[in-house]
């Protein structure tokens, strides 16, 4: 039986988000992956407050950069269970370029988990600071662990390749005023996203 690998391109790249559902998951390698285009057009359901995700689908000449890492038939089970209102959808090996000096299998199987429609920020589901946070920060963990992701500039390439950053954009950050308390590297998140998001887009957020 081949090795499964999922392809994390939002939550999943930081370790605490995904050893949530794979406590194995702690070393992810960093990838580029071509072929796959990611952007804040992800809306999920469910009855509770809800914002808009990031969501990824197919598209020829894009490229994605996030984390590959391998899981066991039940780990994929339960990532399929925590990942509902997204479809999970195969990615060819020679798509995907590691950056951390490593090989990609060539017969293994790798998943991400794909938008099903695309459903952008509004009103009653904004772009949260939050989830924001945790993906920034899952690709400053990155730049920390790996060198070659470093050189690449991991996290600036996250934002620059992340489409639809929008209004509304709430900041729902804990005790925004001092974020490093509960967000350690909340200034540095901060110094990317008002240096890359389009159209001045980081002075915009608002407090709900």
């Amino acid at each position: 039986m081949p090795t499964i690998y999922i392809f994390g391109y939002g939550s999943l790249v930081q370790i605490e988000s995904r050893t949530r559902t794979v406590p194995s998951a702690f070393a992810a390698a960093p990838v580029i992956v071509k072929g796959i285009t990611r952007g804040w057009y992800a809306q999920t359901g469910g009855v509770s407050l809800n914002p808009t995700y990031l969501g990824a689908v197919h598209q020829e000449n894009a490229t994605t950069n996030g984390v590959i890492y391998p899981v066991t038939p039940t780990e994929l089970a339960a990532n399929d269970a925590r990942e509902i209102g997204y479809v999970r959808e195969k990615i060819d090996a020679a798509a995907i370029t590691r950056l951390d000096g490593g090989k990609v299998p060539s017969d293994a199987e790798f998943w991400f988990y794909a938008s099903k429609e695309k459903k952008f920020a509004s009103a009653e589901h904004p772009i949260v600071q939050s989830y924001v946070d945790i993906c920034i920060d899952g690709c400053l963990e990155i730049e920390a662990m790996y060198p070659l992701a470093a050189e690449y500039h991991f996290a600036e390439q996250f934002i620059q390749t992340c489409t639809d950053w929008k209004t509304p954009w709430i900041n729902d950050r804990i005790y925004p005023y001092r974020p490093f308390i509960y967000v350690p590297r909340a200034s540095k998140i901060d110094e990317l996203l008002s240096k890359f998001v389009p159209d001045d887009l980081f002075h915009k957020i608002t407090f709900k």
